[in-house]
């Protein structure tokens, strides 16, 4: 097979393959969604959720194709967000001025363009926001990890005067301090028992 044989083929899975996946991902919730209208508005439901699912397949295939046609032709060896973020802007113009004309006519090719182009450009914004927020955490979580290892280690070591202790071990020495505070208390409770009744048994002077 010649290398652009091999060209296509890599570039019919990366794009067409996912985008059959996703458009039948988006077809299934049209569906389940179509049928449930379809139900509240008396209407076929069995039509409904059919034309409602091919309309969602459309949707998502076409709109993710075209994102990762895109990236794809866009060739960068490593994809930054704001490239995420303009690729999807531009495949949501992209499909919804096609399935706006598709669906509606020639006048909805603007408005759908506009459209689905602030979705993709939102959505794609808001998903980025999440996984830097994850990526954030993982890095503060890592880096507390890191540290209380370095402190662990650095306990345990033969030269060091202090000594590592576990949460249970010091709940475990607390709870012995207060029993042997509790044990000194009764002690000092029947000393002053002793000595009060020690006075009492003592001769008044006349």
């Amino acid at each position: 097979m010649s290398q652009s044989g091999n060209q296509s083929l890599g570039v019919s899975n990366d794009v067409f393959l996912p985008a059959l996946k996703v458009g039948c991902m988006t077809g299934v919730s049209g569906v389940l969604i179509g049928g449930v209208a379809g139900i509240v508005r008396s209407s076929t439901p069995v039509l409904f959720a059919g034309a409602s699912g091919l309309q969602c397949f459309a949707l998502g295939s076409t709109y993710w194709a075209a994102r990762s046609a895109i990236l794809h032709a866009w060739q960068i060896e490593k994809v930054t967000p704001d490239d995420r973020i303009k690729a999807s802007a531009i495949a949501g113009g992209f499909t919804g001025g096609i399935i706006g004309f598709l669906a509606r006519g020639r006048a909805n090719i603007l408005p759908g363009m506009i459209m689905f182009s602030a979705f993709g450009y939102i959505g794609q914004s808001f998903y980025n926001s999440q996984v830097r927020k994850k990526a954030a955490a993982s890095n503060n979580e890592h880096t507390h990890i890191e540290k209380s290892s370095v402190w662990k280690r650095l306990a345990e070591s033969s030269w060091t005067p202090f000594k590592y202790i576990s949460d249970e071990d010091y709940q475990r020495m607390l709870e012995e301090k207060l029993l042997s505070v509790e044990a000194e208390i009764a002690l000092l409770d029947e000393s002053i028992e002793q000595v009060r009744k020690t006075k009492g048994q003592s001769p008044t002077e006349e």
